[in-house]
């Protein structure tokens, strides 16, 4: 069974919810944004586009090693669906996440699958760094 957890964040003053979309249908912008340990992104497949899936293979370092996982965006109208699919040594990962900017907020539903103690791991990372993520985004929307 997945584990699933909800971000909110309030839109600052200067970010409009249309602005926030455009910045999360930036692919690079989103990939350097969620990925600050990236070390290299390839395009596999597909184009941005409205309901395009759009594949990278992303290199990610960590505490020990490097690791490459699937990353899947999809630009929807009011956001961007991602799907993260990698292994772990404890088995497979998938992270599903539902970007949605709304006229008052950036709502951030997350669906992680794996195994009971590295969802556990993956939620509280999620909790903590994807705050920040939803302030990324701000900065470049109010720059747009």
């Amino acid at each position: 069974m997945a584990t699933e957890t909800v971000i909110t964040t309030p839109l600052p003053a200067g970010a409009t919810q249309q602005s926030v979309v455009a910045s999360l249908h930036d692919h690079a912008l989103y990939i350097r944004t969620t990925c600050p340990q990236l070390v290299s992104q390839k395009h596999v497949s597909g184009a941005p586009g409205p309901d395009q899936p759009c594949v990278y293979e992303i290199t990610d370092k960590r505490p020990v090693g490097q690791t490459t996982f699937t990353m899947t965006l999809t630009n929807v109208a009011d956001g961007v669906d991602a799907v993260i699919d990698g292994r772990a040594p404890t088995g497979s990962i998938v992270v599903r996440s539902k970007w949605r900017a709304r006229a008052d907020a950036l709502e951030e539903v997350v669906e992680i699958e794996s195994n009971v103690v590295t969802k556990k791991l993956i939620k509280g990372n999620v909790e903590k760094a994807h705050p920040g993520f939803h302030q990324a985004f701000f900065a470049e929307a109010v720059k747009a």
